[in-house]
């Protein structure tokens, strides 16, 4: 996703403080409200998380260490005493490696760092498509405010109105009252919605960090995604995704584990070069020894290890494939899903809410022309504020969908 090349390296280094400082400080200065880009920014920079990619990394470079690193040698000495003869002896004994296996290992330990470079990249964009679900349910709950806030004012000014009516005894007290009470429901379900975007508020702000609550008092953003990428694109996106590299590098690495096992019915040889020395009354001598060990591999040639080394290539090879097509699958039927929800969103939008506040226009004209009553008024005020709340709520779930098709793709943030 394009959000991902805002973070830093996940290697080792120290520039990400800095990087962060850099980004916060024309936030502090501006306090603009809060954008998808730069709550990704702040999310996937926080320090215990990239503090916990690094230390993958730091694992799989540490097994490929342990990998390259020769078996050290051994060293031994000797004394013997025989009677006046004294005998002392030392050795250095190397064991060697000459089935390739170790080579094999290596290979095999490298590989395993592409898996967890692959396995971070992973995290990243699960996270990010987290911090994106708890972005746009604040946006959606701040909308809510915004629409609720507007129709407690429109009640609270037409009973005013109804009132000075009321009391020039040009109306009953039945419909002020009918008004009043609607204003009391309307601004009850405010409450209610001012607790739930404080509720989603605080967990963005635990993703991003809570010392954002003081530079950011609100979130700007577009529920509605932006129309879809074409299928094609966006399945040719999805075969890079880091979820499947991961796989198809797990088994890779398993293939390579499994043929440096297989070179394990070769023995390893033990080579040892030694220097001894005899004391005699009267007489002492010395000279350089030779020797070589092999094991000789009658019971145990490893039968055991290779199968199930094998069995373990065979099983990641066949998750990896099965997986590519469950997750090509989903992607069809999450496109699908996404491009025929944003299109209901944006037309229900255009059509209903708009027909909603026309209706709305014509029933204060007819009520003041005492064509219709009072519940004839309200039933309009309700249609045309449900309408509202409903287009969020579609645009809402248009976005989320969106929001799941990018996780399984990869695709650009829209």
């Amino acid at each position: 996703m394009d959000f991902l090349q805002l973070r830093p390296s996940a290697g080792r280094g120290g520039l990400w403080p800095l990087g962060l400082i850099v980004l916060a400080l024309p936030i502090l200065a501006a306090a603009k409200p809060l954008t998808e880009s730069v709550s990704l920014q702040l999310g996937l920079n926080q320090p215990d998380f990239i503090q916990l990619l690094d230390s993958r990394m730091d694992a799989a470079q540490g097994n490929l260490v342990t990998r390259e690193t020769w078996i050290n040698p051994e060293f031994q000495l000797s004394r013997e005493e025989a009677g006046d003869e004294t005998e002392t002896g030392v050795w250095l004994y190397q064991r060697l490696d000459l089935s390739g296996q170790r080579r094999l290992n290596r290979d095999a330990a490298r590989v395993g760092l592409g898996v967890a470079q692959a396995n971070n990249e992973a995290q990243r964009i699960r996270r990010a498509a987290e911090i994106r679900q708890h972005f746009y349910r604040v946006l959606f709950h701040q909308e809510q405010q915004r629409v609720f806030t507007h129709w407690v004012a429109k009640f609270s000014g037409v009973e005013a109105a109804m009132e000075k009516r009321e009391a020039a005894g040009d109306l009953s007290g039945y419909d002020r009252r009918r008004i009043s009470r609607e204003r009391v429901a309307t601004l009850s379900r405010q409450r209610q919605s001012a607790a739930q975007l404080e509720a989603a508020r605080q967990q963005l702000l635990g993703m991003i960090s809570l010392e954002s609550a003081r530079i950011f008092s609100a979130v700007e953003g577009q529920l509605i995604p932006a129309e879809l990428p074409p299928l094609p694109t966006v399945l040719e996106n999805l075969a890079q995704h880091p979820g499947l590299v991961q796989r198809q590098r797990q088994a890779k690495a398993s293939r390579l584990t499994a043929r440096a096992v297989a070179r394990s019915r070769i023995p390893e040889i033990t080579v040892g070069l030694g220097h001894k020395r005899l004391y005699a009354p009267g007489s002492s001598d010395s000279g350089l020894m030779l020797s070589a060990s092999i094991p000789l591999p009658l019971f145990d040639r490893k039968q055991g290890a290779r199968q199930q080394a094998g069995a373990e290539a065979r099983r990641a090879e066949s998750e990896y494939q099965l997986v590519l097509r469950q997750a090509q699958a989903r992607v069809r039927a999450a496109w699908h899903k996404a491009g025929q929800l944003r299109d209901n969103a944006r037309l229900f939008s255009v059509q209903s809410v708009a027909a909603s506040y026309e209706l709305v226009r014509i029933a204060e004209t007819s009520y003041h022309a005492s064509e219709i009553g009072v519940l004839e008024l309200i039933d309009a005020y309700r249609s045309a504020l449900e309408a509202e709340i409903t287009a969020l709520q579609l645009a809402l779930e248009a976005r989320l969908i969106r929001i799941e098709l990018d996780e399984m793709t990869e695709g650009v943030m829209q």
